[in-house]
C-alpha cells in the first residue's frame, strides 16, 4: 500500500465508467466468452461466429453495425428503443480545410466551437421542458417536443421501409429525447435489416451454458455474448471510498442520492474537488468540454484562494449546499429526463429520482 499525503483531491473519473452487469440468472453458467461492451475482450475472435448483443443503447448502438458484416448471425436484445437525430457526417473525418483554418484563420476555432456548443445548450434545453397542460405525455411533453418526435420518426420511417414489425420494435414509445439521443447516419436500421441480424424486444428469462432464453421459453443460441449494459452512472465516484471530518464515509453520506454544490464540492470534506461530478452530465447536447472547463477555472481559484490565505482547509456551508441541491431536483423534475412515461433510464436511482444529470 502506497500513502500520499496531499493538500487537496481533484477527482476526474467521470460517470460513464464503471461497467453496470445485469441481473440475469445464469451470467456464469455460459460456456463461450461473455463480457461487457467496456471491457472488451480483444483475444475473441468474433468472425464467423454467432453473437448475442444484449442492450442496444449508446454502446449498442454502435457495436452492433460494427461486427454485422463479420459475424454468421447476430441476435440484438433491446429493452427500449431509442430515439436518433441524421447526422450524415457521424463516421466522416474531419475535413484538412477545416483543420487547417482552425490552426491558421484568426478566431476561426472559436466561432466553430461556438456553432457546435450554442445550438444544443440554450438552443434546445426548453424544448424539454414538461408542459403540464399538453395532451399526451406519453407521447410527448410539450408541442417542440412533440415536432422533434414527428422529425425523428420520420427519419427513422425513411430508413425502415416496407417493414412493419422491425418499424414496430424501432420506434420509442416515449417522448423525444427523454433518454440519450443518438446520432444517426443510417448504420444502425441498415445492419437490424441485414438477413444475418435478428432484433428482440422480449425480456430475458436466463442464460444457460449455450445462449439465451426469452420469457416465452424461445432459445436463441450463440458462441459469444456481449454485454451492452451501460454504467452504474448513479454511483458517482463508486467504488472509491472518501472519507471527511470525523471519519464520515462520502459513500454513506451520499447514500444513492448524490450532490455537491455547482457539483464540485461536499460539505464535511474539506479540500476534495471534483471534476464532472453530482448534477453536471448532459443529456441535451450541451459540452462537457466547457462544463469541465469551468469546473476547472472554479477549482483552480479555489486553491488559489486557499494558498494565498494561508488558511488549510475549504469547504461549502452546509446550507448552500442544501440550497444547490433542492434547487437542482426543482429545475430536474420540470425537464424531459423526469417523464413518467420513461421507465428505464441509467439516470434514475432506485427511488426514480435523477441526481447526476445538469438541468
Amino acid at each position: 500500500v502506497e500513502v500520499l499525503d496531499a493538500r487537496a483531491v481533484v477527482t476526474a473519473v467521470g460517470q460513464l465508467n464503471r461497467p453496470q452487469y445485469p441481473d440475469i440468472p445464469g451470467l456464469d453458467a455460459f460456456r463461450g466468452p461473455i463480457f461487457h461492451s467496456a471491457r472488451w475482450d480483444h483475444s475473441v475472435d468474433y468472425k464467423g461466429k454467432k453473437v448475442i448483443v444484449i442492450g442496444a443503447g449508446a454502446s449498442g448502438f454502435q457495436i452492433v453495425p460494427t461486427i454485422a458484416p463479420d459475424v454468421e448471425q447476430l441476435t440484438v436484445f433491446q429493452r427500449t428503443a431509442q430515439w436518433m437525430f441524421p447526422n450524415p457526417n457521424y463516421h466522416e473525418k474531419v475535413p484538412a480545410g477545416m483543420t487547417w483554418a482552425i490552426r491558421h484563420l484568426p478566431f476561426y476555432g472559436r466561432w466553430y466551437r461556438f456553432l457546435l456548443f450554442w445550438p444544443g445548450t440554450d438552443g434546445s434545453l426548453e424544448s424539454g421542458r414538461i408542459d403540464p397542460s399538453w395532451p399526451d405525455q406519453q407521447r410527448a411533453c410539450n408541442a417542440a417536443n412533440d415536432q422533434a418526435r414527428q422529425m425523428f420518426t420520420d427519419w427513422i420511417t425513411s430508413q425502415v421501409g416496407d417493414d412493419p414489425e422491425l418499424l414496430a420494435k424501432v420506434i420509442p414509445d416515449y417522448p423525444a429525447t427523454g433518454k440519450r439521443t443518438l446520432q444517426d447516419n443510417g448504420s444502425w436500421l441498415g445492419a437490424l435489416k441485414r438477413d444475418n441480424v435478428e432484433l428482440v424486444r422480449e425480456g430475458i428469462d436466463h442464460i444457460d451454458a449455450t445462449g439465451v432464453v426469452t420469457e416465452s421459453g424461445a432459445r436463441y443460441d450463440a458462441d459469444i455474448i456481449v454485454l451492452a449494459t451501460g454504467f452504474m452512472m448513479a454511483k458517482v465516484l463508486f467504488p472509491m471510498e472518501f472519507y471527511g471530518r470525523e471519519g464520515r464515509s462520502l459513500n454513506e453520506f451520499w447514500k444513492d442520492r448524490p450532490s455537491a454544490y455547482l457539483g464540485i464540492t461536499v460539505p464535511g470534506f474539506p479540500n476534495l474537488f471534483m471534476m464532472y461530478g453530482p448534477s453536471t452530465h448532459l443529456n441535451h447536447g450541451g459540452s462537457l468540454i466547457f462544463h469541465s472547463e469551468c469546473q476547472m477555472r472554479y477549482i483552480g481559484a479555489a486553491l488559489d484562494l486557499l494558498a494565498g490565505s494561508g488558511k488549510k482547509a475549504m469547504e461549502p456551508r452546509p446550507e448552500l449546499y442544501e440550497e444547490y441541491h433542492a434547487k437542482h431536483q426543482a429545475e430536474i423534475k420540470q425537464l424531459v429526463w423526469s417523464s413518467p412515461a420513461i421507465k428505464h433510464t441509467h439516470f434514475r436511482n432506485a427511488a426514480g429520482e435523477i441526481h447526476t444529470v445538469s438541468p
